[in-house]
């Protein structure tokens, strides 16, 4: 099934912000998901999550919950918030795309366990297997990503299909129903901005692993696939 000619309204819950100078080579994350969603001439609409009201559930087709520096496990009001805010949004089948942190946060809220990788920081393209396709897509066998987290889903609760995973990453992917789907890797990210963001955490990650981290960004990503499962994934739970 390919993706309606309609373009989707995207929610976007903007979290963080990337630091100068990384911002300056791709833009912070609304630019980058404009970037990634623009070839179909979607409409993302962002919203602070630590500076607005949260918004109301149908005001989009879709909700993106990307990247954050924090854990969430971590007892920031803004988190507590948002986790309340996506529990909501589970029970009423919103469609969701969980990206990174968001793919966390929306594991915790259906009983999963999140928490520090045993392994440590997983950062680079990773190559994920695909251990199973949702009933609205055809996925391959594998797809790579650029990956950069410390926390990651520990466990798989009864409320999750298992999607995608790689060796240093069990739970790659998932869906919940389908309306939600969540993709621990950045679809987002370009190599050069991984690149500086990981020169620039040397001392916090280690040298032979950020190394070893910018030789596999020479490798292919199927960073616009991914964003078309997302994207389908939205069209497939939203009201035509």
């Amino acid at each position: 099934m390919g993706v309606p000619q309609r373009p989707a309204r995207l929610g976007l819950l903007i979290l963080d912000s990337i630091d100068l100078p990384h911002r300056a080579i791709a833009g912070d994350y609304e630019q980058l998901f404009r970037n990634l969603f623009k070839a179909g001439g979607h409409e993302i609409v962002p919203v602070d999550v630590k500076r607005q009201t949260l918004p109301a559930h149908d005001e989009c087709d879709g909700w993106i919950i990307p990247g954050s520096r924090q854990s969430v496990v971590d007892d920031d009001s803004w988190i507590a918030q948002l986790r309340t805010w996506t529990r909501q949004a589970l029970e009423a089948q919103v469609p969701l795309a969980g990206v990174c942190f968001g793919h966390q946060l929306i594991a915790a809220e259906v009983g999963a366990q999140v928490g520090p990788a045993p392994g440590g920081w997983n950062i680079g393209v990773v190559d994920y297997e695909v251990t199973d396709s949702p009933p609205w897509l055809t996925l391959p066998s594998h797809y790579s990503l650029i990956a950069s987290h410390q926390d990651q889903v520990l466990t798989v609760s009864s409320d999750m299909e298992l999607m995608a995973t790689a060796a240093t990453c069990p739970v790659g992917a998932f869906t919940v129903g389908s309306n939600v789907m969540c993709i621990q890797g950045h679809p987002e990210f370009v190599p050069p901005l991984a690149a500086s963001l990981y020169k620039s955490r040397i001392e916090r990650i280690g040298l032979d692993a950020v190394e070893k981290a910018l030789a596999s960004l020479e490798q292919q990503l199927d960073r616009h696939d991914v964003a078309h499962w997302l994207l389908q994934t939205i069209y497939q739970g939203s009201p035509a």
